[in-house]
């Protein structure tokens, strides 16, 4: 059944022309406009300020046609229609208030599917009377779940409902109803835009109620035009204040007003003001229930004051700062959904001021400046939440780039630009540089078909730097327009690979260095076995022991090593501060070192002073010091090649210096010579475990010495270090 007054969809044509619409738009605006009436709508908003005309026009609209006819019916349709712009539904219908009924009014949509009944009693279990009852928002995002007793679309092919209660100063008014053919098809935005738009259809009817009041003044309905185009043109909350007070200033002529917002927990803040005392009242905060304005944001009505210091209520105190006189202050709410949000306050107006006319007005005033603030705020926050997304989205560390179903890259990220360095590039050189050549993006799609997320790893090639490696992630969109597109965000994984190849080649190197001396220690220990068993007295027993017991040594050293480079790390490895002889010390340290130097014919000069004085410091890391320098210098020095050790001294420090005629280490490589895990190009396949030298540079550095590098590719290395005289007080 078709109820009274109703409008479909594909009859309803666009806003009729009016002599007073604003002739000033922009030829940009106009334009603008024009595609907006054309089904713009349905076309991708390709920058923030063609989305922030087309809200602001479309405010503009509804707030002019609120007020523009006594016509409940055309300004419902019009409602309508510019409101399916901004709010994804597919049907809708206004219900107002009849006795004990809700009575539809005007349908928006297919006239052939009436989604309920044009009456629905008060009393029932229909979502829309319970929205009536309990005045509030109710949604309903599948209808396919709801009992059909209390479905709003009963056989319909309605899948989401929504029902926003229409009210005003406490007055049931009716129900706007929101249809949608999907599940889940309203949105948080769609619901907050749907609750501001009905602030509009509750002005169109107060205008309604008011139009015979109206057609007595001319002056007054030209002002209530002008403010409600005044207060749609902006989505700033702070010019939406501005151009309140100046409405007020204009027209009722006061020596002064200010706007009040009203806070989370009642007390109120002045935002705007006007006279010779503003820069004082702006800003200026007041306590809950405080001063005639928190009179009126705790209860919501307006008040006439004419005598202020006779009124209890008044906050003298404000006069006393200022130093201005308030005679009198007429105040008003301005309410959105029964609460108080703001309060206008002229202060000494005309003394002529007629009490209920001012009333009348100042109430439409509020009701138009309530959406108007409302939707302000509801944009910043849109506009900030997307600003802090766009924000995350840029700066983030990991390259994002968006893709659309051809593989163009829609957009992407700081990151993504220069690391990838595909910002003008073409589509196809973009999946090559995501790791998605050849069919690798259609495979990833089909993919997604089963799975939420594609993940994968690769390696970039770049040129003259490191190939890169990254662990991919490609993830479907569906809100994103154009639909369907796609998310590819990567984590660089190169240093992780590194490591994870470096901890292996540690592994292996300290397995190598170990497996050495253990073979000999094996190898001795057996033969010595053999020639027990078998009685032979000319085995050299004495020789094997000491092969033997130098592997163990060397094993030793190697696992106290890479333990104490950790411990010195952390700071948890202390100092055995002794004096020493540091020439014995050399000696046992050539001594540890002879066979590796007689294996390889090698020569060492130690070059040091005649009578050495004494040394402080650990001796056993020392030790380890000089003889991870000397294998290092014995395993890059040429079979035959000289090793130089010498000392200086000083009254500051000592100097060491081992110096080879190896092939040197590469200007690149000298700078992390020192590092974990770092062994030079030029080892070839000389073995070590990349400790030695980092273990070297944490011990000299824990005796508050330093140690370095000279050299040059092709002439040999020279480590030197230095220990200080007197140790710091702290090692002692």
């Amino acid at each position: 059944m078709k109820p009274q007054n109703s409008t479909p969809q594909d009859t309803a044509g666009p806003p009729p022309h009016r002599k007073d619409d604003d002739p000033g738009i922009s030829d940009r605006l106009k334009s603008l406009w024009t595609r907006v009436q054309q089904g713009f709508q349905a076309e991708p908003i390709e920058t923030e300020a063609a989305k922030e005309v087309i809200i602001q026009q479309v405010l503009t609209t509804l707030a002019h046609a609120s007020f523009s006819t006594a016509d409940p019916t055309e300004v419902f349709n019009l409602i309508l229609r510019q409101m399916q712009k901004i709010v994804a539904f597919d049907a809708a219908a206004i219900f107002l208030t009849e006795g004990e009924t809700l009575r539809a009014k005007t349908w928006f949509g297919r006239a052939s599917e009436l989604p309920i009944n044009p009456v629905i009693a008060l009393q029932g279990d229909n979502p829309a009377a319970q929205a009536f009852r309990t005045q509030q928002p109710t949604y309903i995002s599948d209808s396919g779940t709801t009992p059909e007793t209390q479905s709003p679309a009963a056989n319909l092919p309605w899948r989401s409902w929504l029902g926003m209660p229409l009210t005003s100063k406490g007055e049931r008014l009716g129900v706007l109803m929101l249809f949608g053919e999907r599940p889940q098809q309203f949105s948080d935005t769609d619901r907050r835009w749907a609750r501001a738009i009905t602030e509009y259809i509750i002005a169109a009817l107060r205008n309604a109620h008011f139009s015979e009041w109206a057609q007595r003044g001319a002056a007054r309905q030209s002002f209530l035009l002008e403010a409600a185009r005044t207060l749609s043109a902006t989505l700033n909350s702070e010019e939406v204040l501005q151009q309140l007070l100046n409405l007020t200033l204009k027209y009722f002529q006061p020596a002064a007003v200010s706007i009040a917002l009203v806070n989370a927990d009642g007390s109120t803040t002045f935002q705007a003001a006007s006279g010779q005392v503003a820069d004082q009242m702006v800003g200026l905060h007041l306590p809950p229930g405080k001063g005639i304005v928190g009179w009126v944001a705790e209860h919501g009505e307006a008040v006439w004051v004419p005598d202020t210091y006779a009124d209890k209520r008044f906050h003298v105190q404000t006069d006393q700062q200022t130093g201005f006189r308030t005679e009198a202050i007429y105040a008003a709410p301005v309410t959105q959904k029964d609460r108080t949000v703001a309060v206008i306050e002229m202060v000494n107006p005309a003394q002529d001021m007629e009490v209920r006319e001012t009333r009348e007005i100042m109430s439409a005033l509020a009701d138009l400046a309530a959406p108007a603030i409302q939707n302000a705020i509801l944009f910043e926050q849109v506009y900030n939440a997307e600003a802090r997304y766009q924000q995350l989205f840029d700066l983030n560390l990991d390259p994002i780039i968006i893709l659309d179903e051809a593989g163009k890259a829609l957009d992407l990220n700081q990151e993504a630009q220069a690391l990838l360095g595909i910002a003008e590039a073409s589509p196809q050189d973009a999946l090559t540089a995501m790791g998605l050549a050849g069919d690798g993006f259609a495979e990833a799609k089909v993919a997604l078909q089963t799975q939420k997320r594609h993940i994968w790893e690769y390696t970039l090639p770049i040129v003259e730097a490191q190939d890169r490696t990254f662990k991919a992630h490609l993830t479907a969109l569906p809100q994103y327009r154009p639909e369907p597109s796609f998310q590819w965000l990567a984590h660089d994984i190169t240093d992780r690979v590194a490591l994870e190849t470096m901890r292996e080649q540690l592994s292996n190197m300290i397995i190598h260095d170990l497996r050495g001396p253990l073979n000999s220690i094996i190898n001795s220990i057996e033969l010595i076995r053999t020639a027990w068993q078998q009685k032979d007295l000319t085995m050299p027993i004495e020789q094997l022991l000491q092969i033997s017991l130098r592997s163990a040594q060397r094993m030793d050293r190697l696992i106290n090593t890479i333990l104490d480079t950790a411990r010195l790390r952390q700071g948890e490895r202390p100092l055995a501060i002794t004096a020493f002889d540091i020439t014995t010390l050399l000696h046992e340290t050539e001594e540890i070192s002879q066979p590796m130097l007689t294996h390889r014919r090698q020569t060492l000069n130690m070059n040091l002073p005649s009578a050495p004085p004494m040394i402080q410091g650990d001796l056993d890391l020392l030790r380890r010091v000089f003889v991870n320098l000397l294998s290092n210098a014995i395993k890059f020095t040429p079979n035959g090649g000289i090793i130089d050790l010498d000392m200086v001294a000083n009254d500051a420090e000592f100097k060491f210096s081992v110096r080879d005629n190896g092939p040197g280490v590469p200007l690149n490589e000298q700078e992390h010579i020192f590092d974990m895990y770092t062994r030079g190009s030029a080892t070839g396949q000389i073995q070590g475990s990349g400790v030695g030298l980092a273990f070297c540079k944490l011990a000299i550095e824990a005796h508050g010495g330093r140690i370095w590098l000279d050299s040059t590719p092709g002439e040999g290395a020279t480590f030197s270090f230095t220990l200080p005289r007197t140790l710091p007080p702290e090692l002692t």
